[in-house]
């Protein structure tokens, strides 16, 4: 195995974070995301008091992180924030990165965004949500407003967000591109998923599939497209009641920023 100090998954929500995760869990490099560790049998994937922590911390300035001394590494948020990951590479020096990119399918990770993003808002902020739920959600909308410059939704603001951070993720990288392991596009973990990480990481490959984490997902997703069904939100992605998107045509008003 590769001699490193922490491992951070800075690929933003949406792109395999769970299943990199995952595979790194594997491995046998026990990392975090939102705040649960790998191997917890929590029913979630995250922990909302470790990451109320988290952001506790980061909003002080603390990146020193206590969850860090726990587990190998993070995956999410806040590793994908762009002023975060550039301060935990200051504060573990000799860490890795990985990311993953969806240029090719950028319509489709909107899509996934508005699906999950205010899924999620719809189950944890409802009228039967319990204090806690609705305090992981409050952390989670700050560390999206983080990430994106808001915390709502908006598929053109959240676009131009993504190409700003692929730009800082490369300009950061350019002169160390050995620290960094980049998969183009999601679709690339199930073909060669396990054969980069492993040459990456210098150890043996697993010969099994790349782990493929969507469960978390299902809830957000249903409460989405019920919503939807209901006309109670409206897709600003082109998302039909039906859960059939409009293709792959460009949605209005989203349009790769000049």
């Amino acid at each position: 195995m590769r001699s490193f100090n922490k491992i951070f998954i800075i690929a933003l929500p949406r792109c395999a974070t769970v299943s990199l995760c995952d595979a790194l869990g594997l491995l046998g490099i026990p990392t975090a995301h939102l705040g649960c560790i790998y191997g917890e049998a929590t029913g979630e994937h995250f922990h909302p008091q470790r990451l109320s922590r988290i952001y506790q911390q980061i909003s002080c300035g603390d990146y020193d992180l206590d969850i860090l001394h726990e587990c190998r590494g993070l995956a999410d948020y806040p590793a994908c924030c762009p002023s975060v990951f550039q301060q935990l590479d200051r504060q573990f020096p000799g860490s890795l990165f990985v990311n993953v990119r969806r240029d090719d399918d950028l319509v489709g990770w909107l899509q996934s965004v508005e699906r999950q993003f205010v899924g999620l808002q719809l189950v944890k902020q409802n009228i039967e949500a319990s204090a806690d739920e609705q305090h992981f959600m409050q952390v989670m909308l700050s560390l999206r407003a983080m990430t994106f410059g808001q915390s709502q939704f908006d598929p053109e603001v959240f676009l131009r967000a993504y190409h700003a951070y692929q730009l800082q993720v490369a300009q950061t990288f350019a002169a160390r591109p050995e620290v960094l392991l980049q998969f183009d596009d999601t679709a690339d973990l199930e073909i060669v998923g396990f054969e980069k990480l492993c040459k990456f990481l210098e150890c043996a490959n697993p010969g099994r599939p790349f782990p493929n984490s969507n469960t978390h997902s299902q809830r957000p997703q249903a409460a989405f497209m019920q919503a939807l069904a209901d006309g109670t939100v409206a897709s600003l992605t082109g998302i039909q009641p039906t859960g059939m998107p409009l293709g792959h045509s460009q949605p209005k008003g989203v349009g790769v920023p000049k």
